[in-house]
């Protein structure tokens, strides 16, 4: 008799270890991939007290994401930042981050992966690419990694997307972009201008940070940058471009990302433009190598939502959590 009570408490406490483990399950997955609302519609400038808003220095964006850049490439008139990339530290998060202003969930780690996805739209969302689609000012064009198309369907007027996932092509992922770039610069038919390289990332995957391939993509990806400023300075409707120059993420040591090591959380952020003479401040160039890739001043990505928004003339996403970085303050002095 009492072994048959203990066989009924054994049998009754593993049915209910059974039913505990997916309720275990159930209750993780909601705690570690929350559902994050959202405000829906763009934002607005609501009838200011002030008067109206302050006239914006530039009038179209060159948006140029290097995929894991973690150190920096500077070249031209520039404002270099560190901007911290938080966990995870993947492209389709990253871009979320950067185009909302907001902190995206773990869950379009996973969701990056998967190439069929389309549940991840931003489509719905405000973020500045929708703001400079509502100015009408000029159409949007966008080559490089399909993740932008995946997010943003529709949105692009002219775009050549290209899969990340064949990371042994160091080479035609990034031609694939830059071919298009002379015709564009001579086009003055668009407002933003989004390139999304993805070799230097392919390298890191396959050879390292340190590999043999590294340092002639880096001397590449400067000469796109060289190529868009020089443009920026001899073709009048280029006269108030801006062009960012980041990474989405950098890379760890061994050369991958997703985690939140300094190499994987800091990658470059560089605003370039001629017209940034007139607030910039003295910098040494090239910076010392630190280990923690701090150079220059530390931003998050989510600021660049609303510093792109005063600098481009449209009202701060409505569910950007970043700040306005002060360094451009000086573009509006104050009145005497």
């Amino acid at each position: 008799m009492h072994r048959h009570n203990v066989f009924n408490v054994s049998t009754l406490l593993l049915v209910a270890a059974n039913l505990l483990i997916p309720v275990a399950i159930l209750l993780f997955a909601v705690g570690f991939f929350p559902y994050k609302p959202f405000l829906p519609g763009l934002a607005e400038y609501q009838s200011p007290e002030y008067g109206p808003p302050p006239k914006a220095p530039f009038d179209r964006l060159i948006f140029m994401v290097v995929d894991a850049l973690r150190r920096l490439i500077k070249d031209g008139v520039a404002i270099p930042y560190t901007a911290h990339a938080t966990s995870p530290t993947i492209t389709m998060p990253r871009i979320k981050a950067i185009t909302t202003g907001s902190t995206p969930s773990f869950l379009d780690a996973i969701l990056s992966f998967d190439e069929a996805d389309t549940s991840s739209t931003l489509a719905a969302q405000d973020t500045w690419l929708a703001q400079m689609k509502a100015k009408k000012s000029g159409k949007l064009v966008m080559y490089g990694d399909d993740t932008w198309l995946k997010l943003f369907p529709g949105v692009f007027d002219r775009a050549d997307g290209t899969s990340s996932f064949f990371v042994s092509d160091f080479t035609e992922v990034d031609n694939n972009v830059t071919r298009h770039i002379p015709d564009e610069l001579r086009n003055d038919d668009w407002n933003t201008m989004v390139l999304h390289y993805l070799g230097l990332d392919h390298i890191g995957h396959k050879t390292g940070p340190r590999g043999p391939n590294m340092i002639p993509k880096q001397q590449e990806m400067d000469g796109i940058v060289r190529l868009i400023y020089e443009a920026m300075e001899t073709q009048p409707h280029l006269g108030s471009t801006l062009l960012v120059f980041c990474g989405d993420h950098g890379m760890n040591d061994a050369g991958n990302h997703g985690a939140s090591s300094p190499g994987e959380t800091s990658p470059a952020l560089v605003f370039v433009s001629p017209k940034l003479k007139s607030i910039s401040k003295p910098l040494k160039v090239p910076a010392d190598f630190v280990e923690d890739f701090q150079y220059y001043n530390a931003v998050e990505q989510s600021d660049l939502a609303p510093t792109l928004a005063a600098l481009l003339g449209f009202p701060v996403p409505k569910n950007n959590l970043g700040s306005f970085m002060v360094d451009f303050l000086p573009f509006w002095p104050e009145s005497k």
